[in-house]
């Protein structure tokens, strides 16, 4: 196995640390931690979340079997209902997608300075095909 040893220069390094400072206090990254901190605290929240999951996967389960009936379908709606009117999620949702679709835009115009898909960088390979 061999290693290659990458040696990154002392501006790009302290480029990279300003872009992650940045990003870090940005109002979009800010906000979702305020809001990933409320949900932390908020036990009815979690609840609600370990439960439409819960009910999620046993109703995945009985889709597949072909067992999934009337009444679990009505569970999982009325979980869902409570889940999208729970304050704090609603929050937590919106914040979260305020903070992607800010780390996207930045994605796209680093990716523009480049001229190729900055993001793609960060994947890791698989090691197949």
């Amino acid at each position: 196995m061999t290693t290659t040893t990458v040696t990154i220069s002392e501006t790009m390094l302290e480029a990279s640390s300003a872009l992650a400072e940045g990003l870090a206090q940005s109002e979009a990254i800010l906000g979702f931690k305020a809001a990933q901190a409320k949900l932390q605290k908020d036990n009815e929240a979690l609840r609600l979340l370990k439960e439409l999951s819960e009910i999620q996967q046993k109703a995945r389960t009985q889709q597949s079997s072909g067992k999934i009936s009337e009444s679990d379908i009505i569970s999982l709606r009325a979980l869902q209902g409570s889940v999208g009117s729970n304050e704090t999620i609603q929050e937590y949702e919106k914040s979260r997608g305020k903070a992607v679709l800010f780390l996207q835009e930045i994605n796209q115009e680093i990716s523009e300075l480049l001229g190729l898909d900055f993001a793609m960088l960060t994947r890791r390979s698989s090691g197949c095909c």
